[in-house]
């Protein structure tokens, strides 16, 4: 019989989430900050003429989970939060490019991206550091407006009053390159089971492991956080119920009672 001396848990472990679909590709936590699983009871007490309770019953309990993590997981985002699929892609940010308008008319400026452009940012004009307004087509004023094509043949072109002949001025907008990254459309889903999925957290301690598995879970909410100076952490919370055999999961533990 294994000796019972109690077995530490320190860090933050491992965390990993499945959809309870056909095929399911694993999301795992990536360089998790902390997790937390928390099971809560509704206790009643009946009370007679004295003061102590003649009995107690237990009521209904919610099991809730936590993780915080270092790294984003675009799976978590689709398969677990939103359960929404996803494409290949992903939109950047061209922050103050930097650009001349010409001499002579048009007076446009087409952008490094503009075949793939999705949204304008803004423009600074690179001189004064005024923020320039966006306006409708022709109806630019020198040193204080711009318009800017959005789609069709021209969308990436800003144009500029003619005043501005020969200005610099930084272009901020919105691309997308169509082969890396992940892209997923948050759609109104359905109330219900959206996002149902499999929750396994692992707690290791040298070659012990103590593991809680809930096999029937749903995503409460999720956090993105940046701050300056620091790198940016993200959570996951989520509650879990039982399934169709009437089970809320599985709890292994290295050390026998």
């Amino acid at each position: 019989m294994t000796v019972l001396s109690g077995k530490p848990t320190f860090g933050a472990g491992r965390a990993f989430m499945t959809g309870n679909y056909t095929n399911p590709t694993p999301a795992r936590a990536l360089v998790p900050q902390s997790q937390s699983i928390d099971f809560k009871r509704k206790v009643e007490s009946l009370f007679g003429e004295k003061q102590f309770a003649a009995a107690v019953g237990a009521g209904e309990m919610e099991v809730t989970g936590k993780v915080e993590y270092g790294k984003t997981n675009a799976r978590i985002y689709s398969d677990i939060l939103f359960g929404a699929s996803s494409t290949t892609g992903s939109y950047l940010e061209a922050d103050k490019e930097a650009a001349t308008i010409p001499g002579t008319s048009t007076y446009v400026v087409t952008v490094a991206n503009a075949t793939n452009f999705i949204y304008d940012l803004g423009v600074t004009n690179a001189t004064t550091g005024a923020i320039m307004t966006c306006v409708a087509a022709g109806s630019e004023v020198a040193g204080t407006s711009y318009s800017v094509a959005t789609s069709g043949a021209n969308k990436g072109k800003y144009t500029f009053a003619a005043g501005d002949a020969n200005g610099n001025v930084l272009i901020s907008y919105v691309w997308q390159q169509s082969a890396v990254g992940e892209s997923i459309v948050m759609a109104n889903q359905l109330q219900g089971l959206t996002g149902n999925f499999q929750a396994v957290h692992t707690l290791p301690w040298g070659t012990e492991q103590d593991m809680f598995v809930f096999f029937n879970c749903i995503a409460s909410s999720g956090s993105l956080s940046a701050k300056k100076s620091g790198f940016g952490t993200s959570s996951l919370d989520y509650m879990a119920a039982v399934n169709g055999n009437d089970q809320l999961g599985v709890a292994t533990f290295a050390e026998a009672a």
